[in-house]
């Protein structure tokens, strides 16, 4: 009987399937009733079709509306070759593998036992005879579970041709590839039989002490007659089960040679799972050939579950990464787009997280009679807890500073929310400054770093207070204080991402630090001393890694109009 050809179906969840190309013309398409239906609205109801000639295998599409792609080119009608991938045109739909005529386990194993002389034939033929048989049978074993791990089936049916195999090559009665879960236990993750049958969890029972021993050696366990193996034969569940044939095989990723310094030293081996078989038969002499062609097969296992396990953990690298990026464009699009200016003052911020996003925030928020809020917030921790704390405490700052409520109201009633929503370690710095037109600024330092002011003549001074930060204590009060600002003064609020950073040799560039830098600022825009004082700050850290988040917020004042200065001039009498 003549044999079909094969495809892999790989849907658009990833689920990897075998079908046959049973009859010809082989249709396909989303109308049910098609050989091969493909439940995708966007594919055509009927897209395409597989039609024999003089033994070869042609695709042809049936004026489909996006197309048929054969290795990436939209095709008519094209010959198959094996290892072919076809696809109709739209993203993240379904893609077929057109594996052609290769044999399955089943021909392979069928054509190589009509070779292999078994019983009087083998008693009839020469020794060589028997070995070459015996050589080509586990051939197409290895030749089998080598088209097996090409052809991009799923994990879990190249682990099931790897037991059968090793079933076939060991004459034992089932096997069991067991993988670590989550405690780092060997669980069984393929069980199978002689007859290539799925075993239940509940019809397995594998003998601890085995596993146990095998485990802790890293070492294979081979034994063909229990009687002979004083250590194996007195465990419980062996007697029990009455085996005769046991054979556990670690799957072991070869030991790497390191070096330090002068120093060479051996990693680690990391133990992937194991490979277990079992029979209640006398086990026949385990010649080397046999030991080789299993240890292949164990190899290639661990091979296939550690690119599994390094797959897995790449994509969720970049599925982490995507969302950090989402994250990251959802916290910058928070902060404000524009900055509202004023003919009284100028004002520039800018956010640096240490990671992709962070938890610091600067807002500007626009009050009654020319009135700017100006507020800086560094919410304990780093990353995704940290920024998520800090988007809830920007919301409601925003929402409560644009009560125009005296200022230790505000940050009374922030306080109390952070308290109740919150838990104990998840607190925030804050400084947030109220500025009129007339340089008056009502400011309160909820435990924030200092902001400095730099005055025309070169003076520098903190704006600091002893209240405590918000989200920390529920009966905690706060008072604000004033400071009158002159025309040409510069107002710096930061995080103390900035004041601790750290060179290499451990060294903190201080408060001190930005105070000078502040000081021999020379006149110029806000624009100038944020660039000045992030130039100061990396000349500083030189080569070291940030260590967290800055932010900075600088106002510039430029004093009141001219009709508010003539009206605070007194009128001569």
């Amino acid at each position: 009987m003549s044999r079909a050809p094969r495809m892999v179906v790989i849907e658009p969840t990833g689920v990897r399937r075998e079908v046959t190309v049973s009859t010809t013309p082989f249709k396909m398409g989303r109308q049910a009733g098609t050989e091969l239906t493909l439940r995708d609205s966007r594919i055509s109801r009927i897209q395409a079709q597989i039609n024999a000639e003089e033994g070869a295998y042609f695709i042809e599409d049936l004026g489909s509306r996006h197309g048929t792609f054969v290795n990436g080119q939209r095709v008519t009608r094209q010959v198959l070759q094996a290892k072919d991938t076809i696809d109709f045109g739209v993203p993240d739909s379904y893609r077929l593998i057109f594996m052609g005529l290769e044999a399955s386990l089943d021909d392979l194993l069928e054509r190589v036992e009509k070779i292999v002389p078994t019983g009087a034939e083998a008693g009839e033929g020469s020794l060589a005879a028997r070995q070459g048989g015996r050589e080509l049978y586990h051939l197409g074993v290895l030749l089998e579970v080598a088209r097996v791990l090409h052809s991009g089936m799923t994990l879990e049916d190249v682990l099931t041709s790897v037991v059968d195999a090793a079933i076939q090559v060991t004459r034992t009665e089932r096997g069991v590839l067991l993988l670590p879960d989550a405690a780092n236990e060997l669980q069984p993750r393929v069980a199978r039989d002689a007859r290539r049958g799925t075993l239940q969890p509940s019809d397995i029972d594998i003998s601890s002490s085995v596993l146990k021993q095998v485990s802790q050696s890293r070492k294979e366990l081979i034994i063909t007659d229990v009687g002979d193996a004083p250590d194996i034969r007195q465990q419980a569940s062996v007697v029990r089960l009455a085996l005769h044939t046991v054979i556990a095989i670690p799957l072991i990723k070869l030991p790497v040679m390191g070096s330090h310094d002068t120093t060479a030293y051996g990693k680690p081996i990391e133990l992937f799972g194991m490979l277990y078989l079992d029979s209640h038969a006398s086990g026949s002499a385990f010649s080397e050939l046999d030991h080789e062609v299993l240890r292949s097969l164990a190899i290639e296992a661990t091979t296939v579950i550690e690119n599994a396990k390094l797959f897995a953990a790449s994509r969720e690298k970049e599925r982490l990464e995507h969302e950090m990026k989402i994250a990251y464009e959802i916290q910058q699009q928070l902060l404000p787009r524009q900055i509202p200016q004023s003919e009284h003052f100028s004002v520039l911020g800018l956010n640096i997280p240490c990671y992709s996003v962070g938890g610091d925030y600067y807002d500007v928020i626009e009050l009654p009679r020319g009135r700017r809020g100006f507020v800086v917030a560094d919410v304990s921790g780093k990353g995704i807890s940290a920024a998520l704390l800090a988007s809830m405490l920007q919301g409601v700052f925003s929402a409560t500073a644009g009560m125009d409520t005296p200022l230790d109201v505000i940050a009374s009633r922030v306080n109390k929310y952070l308290c109740e929503r919150s838990s104990d370690d998840r607190y925030a710095t804050l400084f947030y400054g109220v500025l009129d037109p007339s340089g008056h600024m009502d400011y309160i330092n909820a435990g924030h770093v200092a902001a400095l002011v730099r005055t025309t003549m070169g003076q520098v001074y903190p704006l600091a207070s002893d209240n405590s930060p918000v989200g920390m204590f529920d009966f905690a009060e706060y008072h604000a204080d004033r400071a009158q600002l002159q025309p040409g003064d510069f107002v710096v609020i930061y995080t103390d991402g900035i004041s601790e950073a750290r060179n290499v040799r451990d060294d903190m560039f201080g408060e001190y630090g930005l105070r000078e830098l502040v000081k021999k600022f020379t006149d110029g825009t806000v624009t100038e001393l944020a660039e000045a004082i992030q130039k100061g700050v990396r000349d500083f850290i030189s080569t070291a890694p940030q260590a967290d988040d800055m932010t900075l917020l600088i106002v510039h004042y430029h004093g009141p109009s001219d009709s508010q200065q003539d009206a605070s001039t007194p009128r001569p009498s």
